[in-house]
C-alpha cells in the first residue's frame, strides 16, 4: 500500500505541483480518518466507588423502605385485628421490623456513598478507597450473621414457647432469617474485595495526556 501511495505521489508529481498537493493533503486526510480516537483509560478506582456508591444507595433506601412498610403495617395490624393470636403475631412480626429499621439507620453503608461523594470533590481516591472497603467490612462482619439470627430465634421462640403457636413462629422464624441473611448477601463489596485481592496493584500508565493511574489485575 505504501508503494502504491508512493507510486501515485511522484506520478503526480510528473504532471503538476498542484496535484501533488492535493493529492499529499487526501492521504493525510485519509490516514488521520483511519487512526481511532485515543482516550484516557477509566481509572478503576473511580469505577469501583461509583457503582459501589450507587449500589449502597439503592441497598439502603429498599431495605429501610421495605422494613418500615413492614413495621407499619405490623404495628397498624396488632392494634386493629381482633383475634388474640393474629394480634400476638402481628406484635412480635412488628418488634422485627423495627429492629430492621434500627439496623438501617446505624448501618454503615452511607458511609460509601459518602467516601465516593469526597473523593468526587477532593481527588482523594486512595483514601475513599479505603473508607468504602472498611463500611463494606462492618457490614458483612461475622456478628450481623449472629444479630440476624438471634433475632428470628427470639421471635421465633416466643411465639413457640410464649404463647404456644409453633405454626407463626416457623413462619416468622424464617422469615426473619431469611429477609436477614437476603439483607447481608445484596450489600455492596467491590471496594473490599479490592482490598482484599492480592492481585491487585496500582501502577502509572502513561497517555496522550500525561500519566494515568490505572488497576492491574
Amino acid at each position: 500500500m505504501r508503494r502504491e501511495r508512493e507510486a501515485l505521489y511522484r506520478r503526480a508529481m510528473s504532471q503538476s505541483p498542484r496535484s501533488a498537493t492535493v493529492f499529499a493533503a487526501l492521504c493525510l486526510a485519509s490516514t488521520l480518518a483511519a487512526r481511532p480516537a485515543l482516550a484516557d483509560p477509566p481509572d478503576p478506582r473511580v469505577t469501583i466507588l461509583d457503582r459501589d456508591a450507587t449500589h449502597a444507595l439503592v441497598w439502603w433506601t429498599g431495605f429501610t423502605v421495605a422494613y418500615t412498610a413492614s413495621a407499619v403495617t405490623q404495628t397498624s395490624l396488632a392494634l386493629t385485628l381482633t383475634d388474640e393470636g393474629d394480634r400476638i403475631d402481628a406484635t412480635v412480626r412488628a418488634a422485627s421490623s423495627w429492629l430492621g429499621v434500627g439496623g438501617m439507620l446505624i448501618s454503615p453503608m452511607p458511609r460509601v456513598w459518602r467516601a465516593a461523594a469526597e473523593a468526587n470533590r477532593t481527588g482523594r481516591l486512595d483514601a475513599a478507597l479505603a473508607l468504602t472497603a472498611s463500611a463494606e467490612a462492618d457490614g458483612l462482619a461475622w456478628y450481623n450473621h449472629m444479630l440476624c439470627g438471634i433475632v428470628a430465634l427470639t421471635a421465633g421462640g416466643v411465639l413457640w414457647l410464649g404463647y404456644d403457636r409453633p405454626v407463626s413462629a416457623a413462619i416468622t422464624l424464617g422469615l426473619n432469617f431469611t429477609v436477614g441473611e437476603l439483607n447481608l448477601f445484596t450489600q455492596p463489596r467491590r471496594s473490599l474485595s479490592a482490598r482484599n485481592d492480592a492481585r491487585v496493584a496500582w501502577q502509572l500508565a502513561p497517555t496522550l495526556n500525561g500519566v494515568q493511574v490505572v488497576g492491574a489485575w
